[in-house]
């Protein structure tokens, strides 16, 4: 496994097929992708995982359009590329992170420190918590 910078359409790829599948790839879109650093988990020279990371200002972050392939999930890819991203967060000195997760996914992000915040929400009939942490 290897954490690398990727390009917003290889960002797309993932996106569209894990995430939103039943949509146009375009869906996948959100609004400051452009603006936004992208990462993905290399693994035999594929991208199977990846995130993009929008600064709100110099010291606060959100993480948003996290993905990973069907056939390596369960297999440690996202768990290193989130870990991964928070190092890297911090060696830039961003002080916080937050993030809207799928409740189904809230378990899996509560292990690396993130808390819930406020009352779920739903997004195209998705459910939804915003987590946050200090880095």
């Amino acid at each position: 496994m290897q954490l690398v910078s990727i390009t917003l359409e290889q960002c797309l790829n993932i996106r569209h097929t894990v995430l939103w599948p039943h949509l146009a790839r375009n869906a996948s879109r959100v609004e400051g992708d452009d603006d936004a650093r992208h990462f993905g988990v290399l693994e035999s020279g594929q991208v199977v995982s990846c995130l993009s990371v929008f600064m709100l200002d110099e010291r606060r972050c959100q993480i948003r359009k996290f993905a990973t392939l069907q056939t390596h999930q369960q297999q440690g890819y996202g768990r290193f590329l989130l870990q991964s991203v928070l190092e890297t967060l911090v060696k830039a000195g961003v002080e916080f992170v937050q993030l809207d997760a799928r409740t189904s996914a809230a378990a899996f992000y509560a292990r690396f420190g993130f808390i819930a915040q406020g009352e779920p929400f739903h997004k195209k009939e998705i459910r939804y918590i915003r987590m946050s942490r200090g880095l």
